[in-house]
């Protein structure tokens, strides 16, 4: 944690002046407009480039996955997305508002939490929401019981936050950040630390989050969860734009299946003879077939009618975000940043060849 900043940021917002209205800057392909920008943001620490020359956009209405491996300087942009840190060159944009020269106004659109929540455990998840969300202008005891009904905490209103699971402080911790209706909800590895079930209920509110209109910026190392619950997404890799565009994108393209089964050097002749030497190539054990769903179930027939057991059949598009990160970065989400930056792929397929 940097020095001199505030540990658990729940709540960025500032409301005690009226937001300004300060047009947004239309996106450049004309549609929804940007509501966070970055603009060749870097940052150092000593001889450390935490940071290289950042450019992505975020537009009103996305759930936008921010991707990275560990240590790929995502918690370091959203410090300087919310003027914790200082960049060493470049800015911020956010709806209209330059960071760090009009911070204050920057920061009334925004509510988010960097590192783990922290809250009053003596107190009542209502008694923290109305201190704390006091603090940054007056919120009404509606309002808090309609975040704590958001974040699926209803029930447990009056309960005190001590005796909380972990999920339950995440959740209640974007409860906070939702206070004072922000038009922007940035969200730093909201599931870390969470059992299978805590991540799940994360996901669901992060969807219900999108469904509902709320812009938001969620940082992962987790590529499943990227690719469950955003819209759009960004990879970053040594503080570095790999690519960034739709999620949707960041999946194999064509119709494929990876075929497994008992003998392959049989199946690749018989399938061959279906689809073409063309369509037939090898991914390690399985060999992976251009047909399309219709098509599947005469290739099994076929197997099978020529003494071919089949063992498994996988869509290729389920290997989706993760082949595709390995593809762009050489590296996993458990592994170090590669030692060469790239910025080829789906950048190129977006209008005007925006990166």
């Amino acid at each position: 944690m940097e020095s001199g900043e505030t540990p658990g940021v729940a709540e960025a917002q500032t409301r005690s002046e009226p937001v300004g209205a300060r047009p947004e800057r239309q996106s450049r392909d004309g549609r929804a407009p940007t509501i966070l920008a970055t603009h060749g943001l870097t940052k150092r620490f000593g001889h450390i480039l935490a940071v290289d020359g950042l450019d992505m956009e975020v537009r009103r209405g996305d759930v936008f996955g921010f991707l990275g491996p560990n240590g790929a300087g995502k918690t370091t942009v959203i410090r300087l997305v919310l003027g914790l840190i200082h960049p060493t060159s470049g800015h911020v944009e956010v709806c209209g508002h330059r960071v760090p020269g009009e911070l204050r106004g920057a920061l009334r659109h925004v509510g988010a939490f960097v590192d783990d929540p922290t809250f009053y455990p003596l107190m009542s998840a209502r008694r923290n929401l109305r201190l704390l969300g006091s603090m940054t202008g007056p919120v009404s005891e509606e309002r808090i019981d309609e975040v704590l009904e958001t974040v699926a905490l209803g029930e447990r209103a009056d309960d005190r936050v001590g005796g909380f699971s972990h999920g339950m402080k995440q959740r209640l911790g974007i409860a906070q950040a939702l206070l004072h209706s922000p038009e922007l909800i940035v969200l730093d590895e909201p599931t870390s630390g969470l059992d299978p079930r805590g991540m799940k209920d994360v996901r669901e509110l992060v969807r219900r989050l999108g469904a509902t209109g709320t812009t938001v910026f969620l940082s992962s190392h987790l590529l499943h969860e990227v690719e469950q619950v955003c819209t759009r997404a960004v990879i970053i890799n040594q503080g570095r734009l790999v690519v960034q565009g739709p999620v949707s994108d960041l999946r194999p393209r064509d119709d494929a299946v990876r075929v497994l089964t008992g003998d392959q050097a049989r199946a690749v002749e018989v399938l061959r003879g279906l689809f073409g030497a063309a369509g037939v190539g090898e991914d390690e054990e399985y060999l992976v077939v251009r047909a399309d769903g219709d098509a599947v179930p005469e290739m099994v027939r076929r197997l099978v009618a020529d003494g071919v057991d089949v063992r498994a059949l996988v869509p290729a598009r389920q290997q989706g975000l993760e082949d595709f990160f390995l593809e762009l970065t050489g590296t996993d989400a458990a592994d170090g940043p590669p030692p060469v930056k790239r910025r080829s792929g789906l950048h190129r397929l977006l209008p005007g060849g925006r990166r």
